[in-house]
């Protein structure tokens, strides 16, 4: 006969199995929770990752068109995109890109608006980029040297000129403090305009450009001529003392 004590063991063995059941539901709901709550994360993060990038292709197409447009001839194709972003930077950073200043649409000119070459003399690999902006205006223009990194060297403005530009190495021959052709000591900058033509080169000592005019031959020729005296053939006036005897007497003769 069953005693009340193994009756109350039996009935406490048989709610176990229901008080672990109950528990395993809560856990699987707890967890459903869980995976539903990062599921809706993950896919929320998902469509912002795809917005932003749809949004950055749109502004990178945008930027790329801008870009182009501002190289508008053939001639500027030898330009890399990393310098042609340089000179989009330097136009949107001073507002220039409503037109104030622009690279010259005229073909046979924009071959001679930008150089490249080592203009500091930096020891690094990378070309410094030389560009000649014009104006609005369609008779001035504005020197600009990027290094490699896009950072402005030099700015200089020619009001009522349109030169033109090419670079030479370190070594040429150039006019450099003296009417003498020395070699250069630094790679630097030729401009021309309608009038004179100059090199622009970067002293170390002064950490500054330096321009220097390039003399013509006619100048070198002036400059080796012996100078001419001439002679306008005119007489001197007569510097004689008159007695004064002589003077007074003059008078009283004028005076009869």
């Amino acid at each position: 006969m069953e005693t009340n004590n193994e009756h109350f063991q039996e009935s406490k063995t048989e709610i176990k199995p229901k008080k672990s059941k109950t528990g395993l539901i809560i856990l699987l709901v707890i967890l459903g929770f869980i995976l539903i709550g990062a599921g809706g994360y993950f896919f929320l993060d998902y469509k912002h990752r795809m917005a932003t990038i749809e949004n950055e292709k749109e502004y990178s197409q945008e930027r790329l068109d801008a870009i182009n447009g501002i190289f508008s001839v053939a001639e500027y194709d030898n330009i890399p995109e990393n310098y042609r972003e340089h000179i989009y930077d330097f136009l949107a950073h001073n507002s220039y890109l409503d037109g104030t200043y622009f690279l010259t649409k005229i073909a046979d000119r924009a071959k001679s608006v930008y150089a490249f070459g080592d203009f500091t003399d930096d020891d690094n690999d990378e070309d410094d980029l030389a560009v000649l902006f014009e104006n609005n205006d369609y008779t001035s223009s504005m020197l600009v040297i990027f290094n490699h990194k896009g950072e402005g060297l030099y700015i200089k403005n020619f009001e009522n000129e349109l030169p033109t530009i090419n670079a030479f190495k370190v070594g040429a021959k150039i006019y450099e403090n003296e009417a003498k052709l020395t070699p250069a000591s630094c790679g630097g900058l030729m401009i021309k305009t309608d009038y004179r033509k100059e090199a622009l080169v970067y002293n170390k000592k002064t950490k500054k450009f330096n321009s220097h005019y390039q003399y013509t031959e006619d100048d070198i020729k002036s400059m080796n001529e012996p100078e001419e005296y001439y002679d306008e053939g005119y007489e001197e006036e007569s510097t004689e003392e008159v007695p004064e005897a002589s003077i007074i007497n003059s008078i009283n003769q004028d005076s009869h």
